[in-house]
């Protein structure tokens, strides 16, 4: 009996290898594929599928969001979670969010296919290090807002959070009163400090740890 599988991923290149995995670990997967989360929502509105295999930055989503709206076109659908962002940021919040699994784009093909075997037989996918982390943050009762002051001295936190505001360098500079070569300093050092590279990314850091 054949498996549905539904692939929601906007880069070509990234889908042509997904599929490919697919095709050699399923024979007998029927894949379906989008490039749009509205559009995925309709599929799935229509059809039922075994397994949702989905990127978290597809035109029309809204990141953790996307899960439960998935979830209320089909509300057993196993979904995988397949992106490039930091899985030490995103996977626990989507996990969280009722995501079986999250995996990497970076992970190897084995690692992918050990991640689509674990989904779809029912159980959690996540990569140690992220189990790790899971587990650590059981067993710490700081709350994410704790932690990020905790990585971060409170000017670079202050600074921290007016970026994440949508705030300029020389904006910053002005309302804080430092020059603007010291804020493009606390800046780089928050992006190493919490591992990021952007400010979207340290503004999701923000919304999903604060």
């Amino acid at each position: 009996m054949s498996i549905q599988i539904i692939v929601a991923e906007d880069h070509p290149l990234i889908l042509m290898g997904i599929q490919h995995l697919l095709m050699e670990h399923i024979p007998s997967a029927v894949i379906t594929t989008t490039a749009d989360f509205n559009k995925t929502l309709a599929i799935l509105e229509k059809q039922k599928f075994d397994l949702l295999i989905m990127d978290i930055n597809l035109p029309g989503g809204d990141k953790v969001g996307m899960i439960s709206m998935a979830r209320m076109k089909q509300p057993l659908i196993p979904i995988l979670v397949c992106s490039s962002y930091d899985e030490q940021l995103y996977a626990l919040p989507f996990l969280k969010a009722g995501a079986n699994g999250y995996i990497s784009k970076t992970a190897v093909n084995e690692d992918f296919k050990l991640a689509v075997d674990q989904v779809l037989g029912g159980r959690i996918y996540a990569s140690p290090s992220v189990m790790q982390n899971a587990f650590g943050q059981l067993f710490n009762t700081k709350s994410g807002q704790d932690s990020i002051c905790d990585k971060l001295s409170d000017k670079e936190l202050e600074v921290a959070k007016l970026l994440s505001k949508g705030l300029s360098t020389k904006a910053i500079s002005n309302h804080i009163h430092l020059s603007s070569s010291s804020v493009s300093s606390y800046k780089a050092k928050i992006f190493e400090k919490l591992g990021v590279s952007n400010v979207i990314e340290l503004t999701t850091y923000f919304e999903l740890n604060g």
